[in-house]
């Protein structure tokens, strides 16, 4: 074989290798999906006069990937999901701007397999993430025009699809979830103690991100709150001694910038944990034209 041809043929090997297998056995954290004790979570923030909502939901009745995968140019048919699956939802409403997202995930690993990410607002965009073996099928829906601004996402005609493949340099054990999957992981992940961590991949903006979650101490917080555990309704009122969790991101691409964020929450998002019940009573991070903003528990229902 001549030198060039030998040197096309790894140019194709290279390009259609896989960067990462979605089925592989071993996370690289311990998760135990019996450690999720909630299913609705709602925070509230006030801040100079303005007010923002965030609500998590965990919907177990999914059980499996809706329709047939079919293979395509764009990549080999995913391997098979387990048939269980749960229905991660979040909807943020901050000024001037409106997040909404649905994430189907393996409750095991918390792996996602489709992620429908919308933002209307300041931006008006709905972009669906269906991950493959060696990348993901990315759709883009916009209003065509200006006269599509105000109707919604289901109603907008400009679409653009294409396929993206994972970083070279994405480990091979790597399981890649959404934000939403973020939270589920942490809480059915090990944390208990500063110092303790966890790594995970997170698609967020088309790109992956290096994820690490590390518990960087613990502080004194009030919590108030509506509890339904199901027997009934009470108020949660006191104070916790809360770890603080910190969730750092990097692409995994190095001449990308980061572009995480987690219910509209961007940069170094913070939650404080409450180990005992073990709830997200606090999650913090930044938004434009607010600076750092603390979204603190409302309300919740329990599994």
């Amino acid at each position: 074989m001549s030198a060039r041809r030998a040197f096309a043929a790894l140019v194709w090997f290279l390009a259609v290798a896989p960067a990462v297998a979605l089925d592989d056995k071993a996370p690289p954290v311990s998760l135990d999906a019996e450690r999720v004790v909630w299913r609705d979570l709602q925070y509230t923030a006030h801040k100079l006069g303005i007010s923002a909502t965030v609500e998590v939901r965990l919907d177990e009745t999914q059980t499996g990937a809706n329709g047939t995968a079919r293979a395509g140019a764009e990549g080999k048919v995913p391997a098979a999901m387990p048939r269980r699956e749960i229905l991660l939802e979040s909807s943020s409403h901050l000024p001037g701007r409106t997040f909404l997202a649905h994430e189907h995930v393996d409750p095991v690993r918390a792996a996602v397999r489709e992620i429908v990410d919308t933002e209307t607002g300041a931006k008006n965009h709905r972009k669906t993430y269906t991950l493959r073996d060696r990348g993901f099928l990315y759709e883009l829906l916009e209003p065509a025009d200006g006269s599509e601004t105000l109707l919604p996402p289901e109603r907008w005609t400009q679409r653009t699809r294409s396929f993206a493949s994972y970083p070279r340099t994405l480990p091979a054990d790597a399981v890649i979830t959404g934000p939403v999957g973020l939270l589920y992981a942490a809480s059915a992940g090990s944390l208990a103690a500063p110092g303790d961590s966890m790594t995970i991949y997170v698609l967020v903006q088309a790109q992956v991100e290096r994820v690490v979650v590390e518990v960087e101490g613990s502080e004194a917080v009030e919590i108030n709150f509506q509890e339904d555990s199901g027997a009934g309704l009470r108020s949660v009122r006191e104070q916790v001694q809360a770890l603080r969790l910190v969730a750092r991101s990097q692409p995994v691409d190095p001449a990308s910038s980061s572009a995480f964020r987690m219910f509209g929450l961007e940069g170094d998002v913070e939650i404080l944990w409450d180990p005992a019940r073990r709830l997200p009573v606090e999650i913090s991070g930044r938004v434009k034209l607010l600076g750092h903003v603390q979204v603190r528990l409302a309300s919740v229902t329990l599994r």
